[in-house]
């Protein structure tokens, strides 16, 4: 019976620890690489329990908690949901290992015998859960992968420690084995699936960046281009108004609408110079004003609002500071502006109305299109997803908004429907 369970055993862990291993050479995931070493110390641990060959069981042990510490730390991704929690935690892994090795050179290695396992392995599962509750949903299957596993890892410590005699440990602790390593490799598998396409999202937003940068370099061109027959137009007006005032000095209408003229061509010089700088990418941190912001975006949609008849009101109760990329920021209003019109035109509102209110620590884009449809609110920050229709919409633009935001500007966004329409809140 013990050959025949052996066998089995050994079969699975053969295949585990070989895709494991395949897998990180693929992708380079250092969570399959502690995998691979952790269980690999298991197996030694087994075959010198089963006596197929003569290890060292104390240094087995040891190498198992240093690798089961390190996947504990790359799987859960502690470096993003917990960085403080990161470093202690890696500080604990050193120094208690550390400690065991040192007791292994003293011959005190009979001490390791009387230490509880089972809680240091309780603290990595609620570890799991709390980083599970911080939103990293693949914690679900370490939580139940190491919550098995923690059940025999309890059993072997009474039995250990206090001598409890449970029968068939040997066999549980290694069924355990295995259904923590079944469970755990299926949840690497998803998490390289999610790291796959969260890379293919990253690429699509460095390209749209990348041709944003391209449109601002071909603006500038342009502006380039525009900016001496526009001064040469302006020279021409002034040189008209000279000419009237000694001429035509009681001629108010030439005198006006050549006025006229060089304010249109003013304006017209100012609205290159806004395109320009607002597609040209922020080189550098620098502190801004959240008003300067909205009302230089405003100036680039203005006239597409105006046509449409929109009204753009924007209430500023507390005005604040933020030392980020302003340019990104402006990206992420446009968005919003955009997909406000769009809304507001789609319903065919009668007084189409847009409110951006800036508030200390918050900036809030609210319009009145009747708001979003409860069925689908849930989805509207996911990639590729589109209430437009694939030939109208990328379904990208609110995606990388929160991607912009979260990334970039040290803030969040979120979204609310009220009695007439949607409100998006944007929280520094």
């Amino acid at each position: 019976m013990n050959n025949l369970f052996l066998g089995f055993y050994l079969g699975i862990f053969f295949m585990i620890l070989l895709s494991n291993i395949l897998v990180y050479f693929y992708n380079k995931d250092k969570s399959y690489l502690y995998y691979f070493f952790m269980h690999l110390s298991i197996l030694l641990l087994t075959l010198d329990s089963y006596e197929v060959f003569e290890t060292s069981a104390v240094l087995a042990a040891i190498s198992t908690l240093f690798f089961s510490f390190l996947f504990v730390k790359e799987f859960l991704n502690l470096n993003t949901y917990y960085p403080s929690i990161n470093k202690l935690f890696l500080m604990f892994t050193l120094a208690f290992t550390g400690f065991l090795f040192i007791l292994y050179l003293t011959d005190y290695e009979h001490l390791m015998k009387s230490i509880p396992y089972s809680f240091i392995f309780l603290a990595l599962v609620l570890l799991g859960y709390l980083v599970y509750k911080k939103g990293y949903k693949l914690a679900i299957y370490f939580i139940i992968a190491w919550g098995v596993n923690y059940i025999f890892i309890l059993l072997s410590d009474l039995q250990r420690i206090f001598g409890l005699n449970v029968e068939f440990i040997p066999y549980l602790a290694q069924i355990g084995n295995i259904l923590e390593a079944v469970i755990l490799s299926f949840a690497l598998f998803a998490k390289t699936k999610i790291l796959n396409e969260e890379k293919q999202e990253s690429e699509k937003m460095l390209i749209h960046q990348s041709r944003l940068a391209s449109m601002g370099e071909m603006l500038a061109n342009i502006s380039h281009q525009w900016r001496q027959p526009l001064n040469r137009i302006a020279s021409f007006v002034m040189n008209m108004q000279l000419h009237i005032m000694d001429n035509y000095k009681n001629d108010k209408f030439l005198n006006e609408k050549l006025e006229s003229t060089q304010k249109q061509l003013e304006y017209m010089s100012e609205t290159i110079d806004d395109f320009t700088n607002f597609y040209q990418k922020d080189r550098e941190k620098e502190e801004f004003f959240i008003s300067e912001v909205i009302h230089n975006t405003l100036n680039i949609v203005d006239a597409s609002l105006k046509v449409h008849h929109i009204e753009v009101n924007i209430i500023i109760q507390e005005d604040f500071k933020h030392l980020s990329y302003p340019k990104e920021l402006a990206q992420v209003i446009l968005n919003l502006i955009h997909n406000a019109k769009d809304a507001l035109l789609s319903n065919n509102i009668q007084k189409p109305l847009i409110t951006i209110t800036i508030n200390k620590n918050k900036i809030i884009v609210k319009d009145n299109a009747n708001g979003i449809d409860e069925s689908v609110k849930d989805k509207i920050f996911e990639p590729y997803f589109t209430t437009k229709g694939k030939s109208q919409s990328s379904g990208l633009g609110l995606y990388m908004s929160k991607m912009i935001l979260e990334q970039h500007l040290s803030a969040s966004i979120n979204f609310e429907n009220s009695t007439k329409g949607a409100s998006f809140i944007i929280t520094f």
